[in-house]
């Protein structure tokens, strides 16, 4: 890992489609760390008050310049390792600025450090704020604390001070030091938001044994919906079909998600949510075929004729296209604004019909592409194979 910042700071700014704002905090502390014995005294201070009921220790820390970023563990990757003087005991962090934790994410770090590091080692979750303070991390900060102990370091080092300050800055000028009040309005709100996560349940829950378009068992791919899958997870609310070849089980070979998605983090597509919850069709595979998912040309003769003949209203959003910062689980998103979606439904009978007429339809359009019958031959053979 090389000690410049701008160095680490540039290898994202290239591949990154979306604002690359927690790498540059993290590759910008992460030298401030290395380079500066004092912020990691302080930083060592937290997290003892903070560790201290779960006996943790962190002697040798803030000795230790040795930090590594974006670490591999096996196709997971925590935003920093610290790792003490004598290499026995090391810190995983993972910051996050507004975005939420993935499914499972901790969990997966904590199982593979348990499997692999041979050391001790503890979990720190830094975010913007205690909403964000999930999963259970051996301990969670948030920015505001962090930079307000680096403030209170009393030093006559010109150039240190400098560092610092623009450190701080960088975090004030992303809304993470002046941490806002609870905004009335939105609390008003709060109720309004967790109703309509229960109505979007109750209609996708009430269609899920109507006659759809891709349960037609002359379908030349047949698919199912997973009696185990539940319809409100990863942000989203609706049905997901699976499909499944001879005796095998169902999976995502492909799978099709019918529904809404009310918040674009698992999936990695905040871009597509900027005025509101969508209603969205997503197309997944199994991530391990989304290097060779254009070999054969069938997913992009797929996605042409879709863009062909998607009806008014909708969108497509190809996330092969969108650089390194995907889902590779979730290649292909189909969606439109939520409102646009509903029109002038005003009650549950009539937005579940208009939910099953849309997706239907959007059904429709799938199978009758030569091309997608194709694609899902070729992931099926995969798998077999």
């Amino acid at each position: 890992m090389s000690n410049s910042l701008l160095v680490n700071i540039s290898k994202y700014a290239s591949s990154h489609q979306t604002s690359p704002i927690e790498n540059f905090i993290t590759e910008a502390f992460a030298w401030l760390l290395r380079n500066d014995e004092q912020v990691r005294e302080a930083l060592c201070i937290i997290l003892q008050s903070k560790g201290s009921d779960q006996g943790l220790s962190f002697e040798q820390l803030a000795e230790s310049d040795s930090l590594d970023t974006q670490v591999n563990f096996n196709g997971k990757y925590p935003d920093m390792l610290w790792y003490s003087k004598d290499d026995q005991f090391c810190v995983i962090f993972e910051h996050k600025v507004w975005s939420e934790l993935h499914h499972k994410q901790l969990h997966n770090y904590r199982a593979y450090a348990e499997e692999h590091l041979n050391k001790r080692h503890a979990i720190v979750l830094i975010s913007a704020h205690v909403g964000q303070h999930r999963q259970n991390p051996n301990i969670a900060l948030c920015w505001h604390e962090v930079a307000q102990e680096i403030q209170k370091i009393d030093s006559k080092n010109g150039k240190l001070d400098w560092i610092r300050s623009e450190f701080v800055d960088l975090l004030k000028n992303n809304g993470l030091v002046d941490v806002s009040p609870i905004n009335p309005l939105s609390v008003a709100y709060y109720n309004e938001v967790k109703r309509l996560d229960k109505q979007l349940t109750n209609i996708s829950e009430r269609s899920r044994n109507l006659s759809w378009p891709l349960l037609n068992q002359e379908n030349a791919t047949v698919f199912t919906i997973p009696e185990n899958r539940k319809i409100n997870q990863w942000g989203r609310v609706g049905l997901t079909f699976s499909s499944f070849v001879k005796d095998n089980p169902p999976a995502w070979k492909p799978g099709l998600f019918f529904g809404f998605v009310m918040d674009g983090s698992d999936h990695l597509i905040e871009d597509l949510l900027k005025e509101g919850p969508i209603a969205a069709v997503v197309l997944s595979i199994n991530q391990k075929h989304f290097l060779s998912l254009k070999d054969k040309g069938y997913y992009d003769r797929f996605v042409a004729h879709l863009r062909k003949q998607i009806p008014k209203g909708w969108h497509i959003s190809d996330r092969t296209e969108k650089g390194n910062r995907i889902n590779k689980w979730h290649p292909l998103i189909i969606y439109r604004n939520l409102s646009e979606f509903i029109g002038d439904a005003n009650t549950l009978d009539k937005q579940q019909q208009t939910y099953f007429r849309q997706m239907s339809e959007m059904q429709e359009l799938i199978l009758g592409c030569d091309s997608f019958q194709s694609f899902c031959n070729e992931l099926q053979d995969r798998s077999m194979g």
